[in-house]
């Protein structure tokens, strides 16, 4: 049921609510924001996360590519929804930032009329590989606070290389090393993670060249794993393939590939597997789909590879590429303590909170600098303190 309903529905009589967003890390930067009012049952029946579930393909764009407008398009119109907005300039006058830095807050009003009883916010951190801040179905009224710590979607590896987070080169603060990095501009999001969603477990201090980074990073070599020689397996065995001519098999079976699809060209009497030769494994993955190799880095090789000596030769020159880019996020200025976010929630402006010497924004609120419902350019605009 509604459990809004049996708190009586949001406190502020007036039909809206003002909703104050502060950044407590140092460098670590909130995305757009996406706000939706709505009753409790909304993210009770679909809610934005689960611990220890999968992440959803809005938490993922959110928390991969700072970007909440899935999201926004997935809560839109459900019923039960009051209100979905995103909020995506965190700029003063004629300055844009795209990003709510650290130390900073942003307040915007949102509607708690009708279904407007609870309040949900989600904003992704564009300095990790998949982290999010979430409040999710809070109770709205007058001086309602939320101390929020972060999550991770478990989408993406943590591997905190410039060329894997949401954030561009020139999002980098000047004293980063990825400031100076080209690479910055990539967002590469094909490591793999936890694929199940958790607390975040913040920034850690990985040193360049970090073992543990190298063996989340590196392709296994054909020779690591023996595929360089002659000197091939001839008994039947569901442990792997028995061809010698099935080389891309044999090396996918190894790194931990156990679709049958992809290895099997025929299946046998007693379950076992036909595993596919070189030449017919190529041609499945460049005619099937599924395999297009876009989210899959060893798919793509093998894509990109003539032979299977060619695909040895690529994972070399591949991981002298990744070796040569182990420029890191540095966790004495992206990592945080605690809480992350802190979010105040007030039925009106007041004059001794809001009108002092440290307001920027304009002295008279304009309802019209406010979309009503969320469109595909999203919610510009808002009141700003920092």
């Amino acid at each position: 049921g509604d459990y809004g309903d049996g708190w009586g529905g949001a406190e502020c009589h007036d039909g809206y609510a003002y909703v104050t967003v502060t950044n407590l890390s140092f460098r670590q930067s909130f995305s757009e924001i996406f706000a939706m009012t709505a009753t409790y049952d909304v993210t009770w029946r679909k809610p934005v996360f689960e611990f220890g579930e999968k992440a959803s393909d809005a938490l993922a764009s959110l928390a991969e590519e700072a970007d909440a407008s899935e999201m926004a398009l997935y809560y839109n119109g459900l019923q039960g929804v009051e209100q979905v907005k995103v909020f995506r300039d965190f700029g003063l006058g004629s300055f844009d930032e795209k990003f709510l830095r650290g130390g900073g807050a942003t307040t915007f009003r949102v509607n708690t009329q009708g279904y407007g009883h609870r309040l949900t916010l989600a904003m992704g951190l564009p300095f990790t590989n998949d982290g999010a801040v979430i409040l999710e179905a809070a109770r709205i009224y007058d001086g309602a606070e939320y101390w929020i710590s972060p999550i991770d979607a478990g989408t993406e590896g943590n591997i905190q290389t410039c060329w894997s987070v949401a954030a561009m080169q020139e999002d980098f603060p000047p004293q980063a090393e990825c400031a100076d990095d080209e690479l910055s501009d990539m967002n590469d999001n094909s490591i793999p993670g936890e694929a199940f969603v958790s607390m975040h477990r913040g920034i850690q201090d990985l040193e360049r060249n970090n073992d543990e980074l190298g063996d989340l990073l590196l392709f296994p070599t054909c020779e690591d794993l023996d595929l360089e020689t002659s000197n091939r397996r001839s008994s039947s065995s569901n442990d792997g393939p028995t061809n010698p001519t099935a080389r891309y098999a044999e090396y996918f079976f190894q790194v931990g590939y156990d679709d049958e699809v992809l290895l099997c060209q025929n299946r046998g009497l007693g379950g076992n597997c036909d595993y596919r030769d070189d030449e017919n494994f190529l041609d499945f993955i460049d005619r099937n789909n599924e395999f297009d190799g876009e989210d899959d880095r060893f798919i793509r090789l093998a894509q990109d590879s003539d032979d299977f000596e060619d695909f040895c030769d690529l994972i070399v020159a591949a991981n002298k590429d990744l070796e040569d880019a182990f420029k890191i996020l540095e966790s004495h200025i992206f990592d945080w303590r605690n809480e992350i976010a802190h979010v105040q929630i007030h039925c009106g402006l007041h004059d001794d909170d809001w009108h002092g010497d440290d307001w920027h924004g304009d002295d008279h609120y304009d309802d019209d600098h406010y979309d009503d419902d969320y469109h595909e350019d999203g919610w510009m605009g808002g009141m700003h303190r920092e």
